[in-house]
């Protein structure tokens, strides 16, 4: 197996030399690179990544931070598709991704602690997650693809226009005629559903519609969630004509739950979702839908976080919102004044 001191020797160079170009430190002449790479080509010189990452004092690996089980995880598209542009991202810059899920115990800095990552992007983190402290304390390289508190101008994330998507889609639904509309949200302990909610009062108060918070229900992102958060609307003594979910999964069980107790959607119940993943076009009826970028999220999550890794000093965004878009399916309709 060739050796450092092989290249070194058929370049004509020191070891050093080799190790800056091997490095790619720009103190090398082209010249003199191009006869070093030549070498380690008809040599078949593999460098020893570990050993020089531990030497540089980086691991080459970035760290993404779920507080769900794979099983959930796996099975939004919402995941899967941050994690699609955050995977791309980081195996175009040589990369690696630890990928952390259900963690209760183990504090994320202990992952820069211990040296097993450079950086920690961190997705769908509840408000008041004890193991955010000392994060930004410790100096790691950190972004959210998630706000995690409701006002902050510290921290680094990207995230979508929660407020103005929902305020979209109450647009939407009023004027079809509808005013007994229904929220149905995620957890609570989450940024991204209490500005959903925001979305909703904010709307409410701009066409002077009551506030109604029995409207205002509770639960996951699971379409089990949207079919259990739907009965108990329609069983409410002023049953709802339209129903905003808090992503499509919630709406697909919500649309079903509508069905199995001989509502039609859209004619008797509107249904709106979040996200618009790839199952929303072609559910019974498609679902209108908000849609995010989540792909676009990840994308710039892991840009920007391998630029603050990099100590680049104009690492832009520290903060960006994406926007959101409805998109109008057959899931909506004119209200019915039952």
């Amino acid at each position: 197996m060739a050796t450092i001191k092989d290249v070194a020797k058929l370049s004509n160079v020191s070891i050093k030399t080799v190790s800056r170009v091997v490095n790619n430190v720009a103190e090398v002449s082209p010249q003199t690179r191009q006869k070093v790479m030549q070498a380690i080509l008809e040599l078949g010189y593999q460098p020893n990544t570990a050993a020089r990452n531990l030497a540089n004092g980086k691991t080459n690996t970035v760290g993404v931070i779920i507080p769900h089980s794979a099983g959930y995880i796996f099975s939004h598209s919402f995941f899967t598709e941050v994690l699609r542009g955050i995977a791309e991202v980081l195996s175009a810059n040589n990369v690696n991704l630890l990928l952390q899920v259900a963690h209760r115990k183990s504090p994320y800095v202990n992952l820069y602690r211990q040296r097993q990552v450079d950086g920690i992007i961190l997705m769908s983190i509840p408000l008041g997650d004890p193991n955010l402290e000392g994060l930004a304390a410790s100096g790691v390289p950190f972004i959210g693809t998630c706000r995690i508190a409701e006002n902050d101008d510290s921290s680094r994330w990207v995230d979508a226009d929660f407020v103005g998507g929902v305020e979209q889609s109450m647009d939407h639904l009023i004027s079809l005629g509808h005013r007994r509309i229904a929220l149905l949200t995620g957890p609570k302990d989450l940024v991204s559903v209490r500005l959903r909610e925001q979305g909703y009062r904010t709307s409410l108060m701009k066409y002077n519609l009551e506030q109604a918070d029995q409207y205002v229900l509770e639960g996951d992102f699971t379409s089990e969630s949207g079919y259990a958060l739907a009965v108990q609307a329609m069983n409410l003594s002023h049953p709802p004509t339209a129903l905003i979910c808090g992503d499509d999964m919630m709406a697909f069980g919500a649309m079903q739950a509508l069905k199995e107790s001989g509502y039609r959607v859209p004619e008797d119940v509107s249904v709106i979702g979040f996200d618009d993943i790839s199952l929303a076009r072609f559910s019974s009826p498609p679902l209108t839908t908000i849609r995010q970028d989540t792909y676009q999220k990840g994308c710039i999550a892991a840009e920007t976080l391998l630029s603050l890794i990099r100590k680049k000093d104009d690492v832009i965004p520290m903060q960006m919102m994406l926007d959101t878009t409805l998109v109008i399916r057959n899931s909506t309709a004119p209200v019915n004044n039952r």
